[in-house]
């Protein structure tokens, strides 16, 4: 579904699940962490933010969601070893993404 999108419509898709697919005119990526913490009420609209953010900052659109997606799972990922792997708000993911970006150099 996904790649049918981007083809037929030239769209970058991100899919979320247990894993997280992102489709693109270029390629296509697969995303495998996160975790199930993510699943929660405001955490898709938190990774939309994120996605728009580092558009407003001058990334590409498809290194946007590529980047996105992975600030958010890495968050998650945090947020699951530091609270339990439940439980979580989506307000709490952003305060995640600054620390992470410095770490992963893309700030």
């Amino acid at each position: 579904m996904a790649r049918r999108l981007t083809e037929e419509l030239g769209l970058i898709v991100v899919l979320k699940g247990s894993r997280t697919l992102i489709t693109a005119p270029d390629g296509d990526w697969l995303y495998e962490g996160g975790g199930i913490g993510l699943a929660t009420s405001g955490s898709g609209d938190v990774l939309a933010g994120i996605i728009a953010g580092l558009s407003a900052r001058g990334a590409e659109p498809a290194r946007a969601a590529l980047w996105g997606v992975f600030l958010h799972g890495e968050a998650g990922k945090r947020l699951s070893h530091n609270m339990g792997p439940l439980g979580f708000l989506a307000r709490e993911i952003p305060d995640l993404v600054p620390p992470l970006m410095r770490v992963s150099g893309e700030a």
